[in-house]
């Protein structure tokens, strides 16, 4: 019996930190929202000034699809770096460890043209969690999406969405990122779901740090 109350607790665990460095989930039943790749119109004035200012700006949302209650919305931020650096950066999978909160590693399983799957592994103090993430590189857009694995270990109970990366003026980038999760039922699941969104939709300030931050550290004849 200890050990049944074991694993139902782990599970609960695992969803919950699974869903932090969720990047942009999509789930196989569900078409992916394709649409929000081109999402600018939907920054008001106030949202471009707030950007260009460095500011994150987020749209939360909350919606029902059947038995999914889903949460997440769309967010954007501007980077201090070109676009090839920022959609190069974008294009390294492994180096997703390095803006996932949590990751402790990003391993590509499998890759055939713009397709691969990418291993997650993430760890916190007795926690153990691990997926795998089926993604799509849309060069023409500048977008990376992703789905879970289903038929491999999870612990993510629906979602998807996507990260895009856009010139913007000055040399630097924007980057957007739109998801939609379901982290489950429960009491406790209810009291954290607001902070869970608010930290999915961190991700490009997340992706910003690291960019940013290997820029830096190149050397100054680095090509």
């Amino acid at each position: 019996m200890n050990t049944a109350r074991h694993r139902q607790e782990r599970g609960r665990w695992s969803i919950l930190t699974t869903v932090l460095p969720l990047l942009c989930i999509v789930v196989v039943s569900f078409a992916a929202p394709s649409r929000s790749l081109s999402s600018s119109e939907q920054l008001t004035t106030d949202d471009k000034r707030l950007l260009a200012a460095g500011e994150l700006v987020m749209k939360q949302k909350n919606e029902q699809r059947g038995a999914y209650k889903l949460i997440g919305g769309q967010s954007w931020q501007i980077i201090d770096v070109p676009i090839d650096v920022a959609w190069r950066a974008l294009q390294d999978l492994p180096g997703y460890k390095n803006f996932i909160p949590l990751a402790t590693e990003a391993d590509v399983k499998h890759q055939a043209g713009d397709e691969a799957d990418l291993a997650i592994r993430q760890q916190w103090g007795p926690i153990d969690v691990r997926y795998v993430l089926q993604t799509t590189r849309e060069s023409d857009r500048g977008a990376v999406m992703f789905r879970v694995d289903h038929s491999q270990e999870h612990d993510i109970r629906a979602g998807w969405g996507f990260i895009r990366v856009r010139p913007y003026k000055g040399e630097r980038t924007l980057v957007s990122f739109g998801a939609l999760v379901d982290i489950g039922d429960g009491v406790f699941v209810s009291i954290i779901r607001p902070a869970v969104r608010r930290d999915l939709l961190r991700i490009p300030t997340y992706f910003k740090r690291h960019v940013e931050g290997e820029v830096r550290g190149l050397p100054m004849d680095a090509p």
